[in-house]
């Protein structure tokens, strides 16, 4: 498989990190990412959001943290003109 580009790495990570993903694929986003910082910090940070999400155990947020979370999600969903209110519950 030829080398991949960043926004080829990112198009393509949901088939990269699911366990039946082809070895041809594999070795070519692990190729760019051991010599690209930017997307190994994506593929990173996907791979543990996806290990957090599957957790059955709750992850309690400390208050400080939760509010500022819930402020930021509040202004992007302002941002891009979601019509909801908001987060309800961190």
């Amino acid at each position: 498989m030829k080398s991949l580009t960043c926004q080829e790495v990112l198009d393509q990570l949901a088939d990269y990190l699911d366990d039946s993903a082809h070895a041809e694929l594999v070795g070519a986003v692990d190729r760019h990412i051991g010599s690209c910082r930017h997307c190994r910090v994506e593929v990173d940070s996907l791979r543990l959001t996806v290990m957090f999400y599957r957790r059955e155990e709750r992850i309690e947020l400390p208050p400080a943290l939760a509010a500022k979370l819930k402020l930021a999600l509040d202004r992007a969903y302002h941002d891009h003109g979601c019509r909801d209110e908001g987060v309800s519950e961190v």
